[in-house]
């Protein structure tokens, strides 16, 4: 049996975008402890290692989600059943929306529920229960990129996943660390602040570009009717 190097390629394609974002995560905890480190001392890098937990155990109930659905979605585009795909992909949408509200919900009006899993630190506690509020104030749209670049992977559109992976934390996120600081004098929360903005953006960018795939969907739903 051969190596087949397109399909070897199309995989490698498919699989780099989740790739991108795992190692992206390494390079941004770096960029965030540095800028805390210098603005904020060490609470300020303690909080942020408690607020990375957060995001990443809190995270992983909604990448299952989405590469639950993958597979689902994959198949039926595959089969021509874009009707499936369509359906498949708005249960996905409305799942990770319902958890991420729940999980903001709790970020937002009871942040001491997660905290205390990490430290009983009277100070550290206090100074990241205002950080989780700041970091994490646009969790609940950050559910809607995950969504959607999951199902561009789905579709086959490895291209725009990668560009969105890389979007949010390569060409937003790390940037506005080091620049944000400069321009508001509470340079602590610049630093925490450059995440919501990220996210904002990225979601924005995300849903634009979600909103042309779902049509070209509809195009080939139409045409193959």
């Amino acid at each position: 049996m051969k190596l087949d190097p397109g399909i070897i390629g199309t995989c490698v394609s498919l699989g780099l975008a989740p790739f991108i974002m795992q190692f992206t995560e390494s390079v941004l905890s770096v960029c965030f402890n540095t800028s805390l480190l210098k603005y904020g001392g060490d609470i300020a890098v303690g909080a942020m290692t408690i607020l990375t937990s957060v995001m990443q155990f809190s995270m992983l109930p909604l990448q299952g989600l989405t590469q639950g659905a993958q597979p689902i979605i994959s198949f039926n585009y595959g089969a021509g059943n874009i009707d499936r795909v369509k359906k498949a992909f708005h249960l996905l949408l409305r799942s990770s929306i319902c958890y991420a509200a729940i999980l903001w919900s709790i970020c937002m009006f009871a942040p001491r529920v997660f905290i205390a899993i990490f430290t009983n630190n009277a100070e550290l506690t206090q100074f990241t229960v205002w950080a989780m509020r700041i970091y994490m104030a646009a969790s609940l749209i950050f559910s809607i990129q995950i969504a959607c670049q999951q199902t561009f992977i789905a579709l086959g559109n490895a291209k725009t996943s990668v560009f969105l992976a890389l979007l949010r934390k390569v060409l937003l996120l790390i940037p506005l660390i080091f620049i944000l600081p400069q321009f508001i004098s509470n340079q602590v929360l610049a630093v925490f602040i450059a995440e919501p903005i990220a996210d904002i953006i990225a979601v924005s960018t995300t849903a634009i570009l979600f909103t042309r795939e779902y049509k070209r969907l509809g195009k080939y739903e139409s045409e193959a009717a």
